[in-house]
C-alpha cells in the first residue's frame, strides 16, 4: 500500500489543473481559427483565379 501511494505522490505534480487545461484550449482555438482563415482565403483566390481564368480563356476564343 505505501508503495502505492508514493507511487502517486510521485505522478500528482505533474497532472494538468484546470488552469492549465483552459490556456491550451484557448491557444488551440486561437491557432484553429488562424489556419480556418487562410484556408479561406487560400480557396477564395483559386476560385478567382480559375474564373478569372475562364473568362479570359472565353473572350480570346471569339
Amino acid at each position: 500500500m505505501e508503495t502505492r501511494v508514493s507511487a502517486l505522490e510521485v505522478i500528482i505534480p505533474m497532472l494538468a489543473t484546470r488552469e492549465d487545461l483552459a490556456k491550451h484550449e484557448t491557444a488551440t482555438q486561437a491557432a484553429i481559427n488562424q489556419q480556418t482563415w487562410k484556408i479561406i482565403a487560400w480557396v477564395t483566390g483559386v476560385f478567382a483565379m480559375s474564373t478569372a481564368t475562364s473568362i479570359f480563356i472565353a473572350t480570346r476564343l471569339h
